[in-house]
């Protein structure tokens, strides 16, 4: 049971990749917009001035806007999709949305039967226009407007909940056969149909009971926010602590999508967790407010110190403890450029977690430490855990962020980390890159070389693809396979034909994890994808 619980929430978590990834990636446009809009820029600056150079930055701002106006429905087809079986996340997504949109329309026919439905603000815009916006009434009964829709705002949740639906749908019921009459709406024609009934039942009652579970998740919001510092630490460190399993990014995702990571109102729109406040307040030139207090628990302030620089510091001790320097910088160099400019810290961490379970402790308590001291000074920027977005979002914008204390923290973090590692891998003579046992002579450098130069004929991704299908139990094993931003996860059927000694030395790999039972996570960092890519064919062919 334990065993189950754990692969579908690690399931869920990875699920959530397509959607922040692209979210991040329309917040970096919008980031650069908020920039060329900046006033402290433009009016310094004649060319950002140009109406044309204006209307640029307009394009940009509300590419990153529209992700997140229709964020539930992004999350929606995104956990659809993640959740559903191979050869059937089309279908799932596809489902996702007839559920969705069901659900809206069918809130919104029983708020307005049984006179549930509060008056909305009414104002006309460019060419007579009508535009109906959310009130401060609407707010609190939990109201909004969604695809032109007056509905009850589940948020995000809403969209997991009917996702998660279509997936589970889609999975059992797309092969399923129906009595002759009905036979026209078996096999695909099924899942989007009972999603679309789904959605609709849930929409009949949803009006009734969300005013409690969205009264749940303020108070959890209040039970966070009002832990203060001692929160904040927990917020990191459990965050770190999460990362064998996978299921960090559920985690975070409380604070990015949730009340917990607070609620602000923005040009008389209510936004819902940090991603969408940061969004937002990026977004509008008229925002010059510092929203430390709304941001303090969220994933990239206390975590850009670390990624940014702590782990930087951290690879350079693991460098200066190396015995063979040429073989340590390759490794160090990769796992840095991985977590400083995309925030993808697990090539590091597969390093020694599992070969130093201490030092990866001591790794998320620093971790911990980072956001309770940035929650303590009251420093925020709006923006990620990536040195890009630290600029873009901090420096650039510091009428909006205070993004020092990140960097002076940073710095600190990293001599921290780089006096504890090095210390940590001589003392305890842990086998990091650079450290392995065999004695560094220029005969072993030479056999090295050669060998490498071997491996790199022999040994194509296709081979690596391979290697990991023979020894993961072949084909018929398989029961699912995903990737998400570092890792291949391959969930089998029976864990006993999984060679599981073979399973820890896979080729190019960066380390091996096994989760549970039926789940392993084979860690390429930022490749992934291109490892992911030859195991289709491989799969598949």
């Amino acid at each position: 049971m334990k065993s189950k619980l754990q692969n579908y929430f690690s399931k869920l978590g990875r699920s959530f990749i397509m959607g922040v990834a692209v979210m991040s990636f329309f917040g970096l446009l919008l980031s650069l917009g908020a920039v060329l809009k900046n006033p402290n820029f433009v009016s310094k600056f004649a060319l950002l001035q140009n109406e044309g150079v204006q209307f640029f930055a307009n394009v940009l701002n509300e590419s990153g806007l529209v992700v997140i106006k229709f964020m539930p429905l992004v999350f929606c087809v995104s956990v659809a999709m993640g959740m559903a079986d191979k050869g059937k996340k089309e279908l799932a997504a596809f489902s996702s949305l007839i559920g969705y949109l069901f659900m809206l329309v069918f809130s919104s026919l029983v708020l307005n039967i049984f006179g549930l439905a509060l008056e909305p603000n009414v104002s006309v815009g460019a060419n007579n226009m009508v535009n109906l916006s959310q009130t401060l009434e609407m707010r609190k009964a939990m109201q909004t407007f969604v695809l032109g829709i007056q509905t009850v705002d589940t948020g995000v949740l809403g969209g997991i909940v009917i996702g998660t639906l279509a997936a589970a749908i889609s999975n059992r019921f797309s092969n399923k056969s129906l009595p002759l009459i009905f036979s026209f709406y078996q096999g695909k024609h099924l899942p989007p149909i009972l999603t679309g009934i789904a959605g609709l039942v849930i929409g009949l009652i949803i009006p009734f009971v969300w005013p409690f579970i969205g009264g749940g998740i303020y108070n959890a919001a209040e039970l966070v926010t009002g832990a203060g510092i001692i929160g904040s630490f927990l917020f990191g460190f459990i965050e770190r602590l999460l990362i064998p399993t996978g299921l960090h990014h559920i985690w975070y995702s409380l604070a990015h999508f949730t009340p917990v990571g607070g609620t602000l109102v923005i040009a008389g729109e209510t936004y819902v967790g940090t991603k969408a406040i940061t969004t937002a307040a990026l977004a509008n030139p008229e925002f010059t407010e510092n929203i430390s207090e709304i941001t303090r628990v969220w994933l990239g302030q206390g975590a850009a110190p670390i990624k940014i620089f702590g782990i930087v510091g951290a690879l350079v001790g693991m460098y200066l403890a190396a015995k063979n320097k040429k073989k340590a910088k390759v490794v160090v160099i990769a796992a840095a450029t991985a977590s400083v400019f995309a925030g993808v810290t697990e090539p590091f961490e597969f390093m020694f977690m599992f070969l130093a379970p201490p030092l990866f402790l001591v790794h998320c308590v620093l971790s911990g430490l980072s956001f309770a001291i940035l929650d303590f000074v009251n420093a925020s920027y709006l923006g990620s855990n990536n040195i890009i977005e630290l600029i873009f979002n901090g420096v650039l914008q510091g009428h909006k962020s205070t993004w020092i204390p990140i960097v002076i923290v940073g710095i600190v973090m990293f001599f921290a980390y780089m006096i504890i590692f090095k210390w940590y891998i001589e003392k305890f003579n842990i086998i990091t890159p650079g450290r392995e046992t065999d004695e560094d002579t220029e005969e072993n450098r030479r056999a090295e070389i050669e060998a490498s130069k071997l491996i790199r004929q022999v040994h194509s991704k296709e081979d690596v693809a391979r290697e990991i299908l023979q020894k993961i139990g072949g084909k018929e094993n398989i029961k699912d396979y995903t990737n998400c931003i570092s890792r291949l996860r391959i969930f089998v059927n029976d864990p006993e034909k999984v060679d599981k000694e073979g399973m820890k030395n896979i080729t190019d790999s960066l380390g091996v994890t096994n989760p549970s039972k039926e789940e392993y996570h084979v860690v390429f960092g930022m490749k992934v994808s291109e490892y992911r890519d030859a195991f289709d064919q491989v799969v598949e062919g």
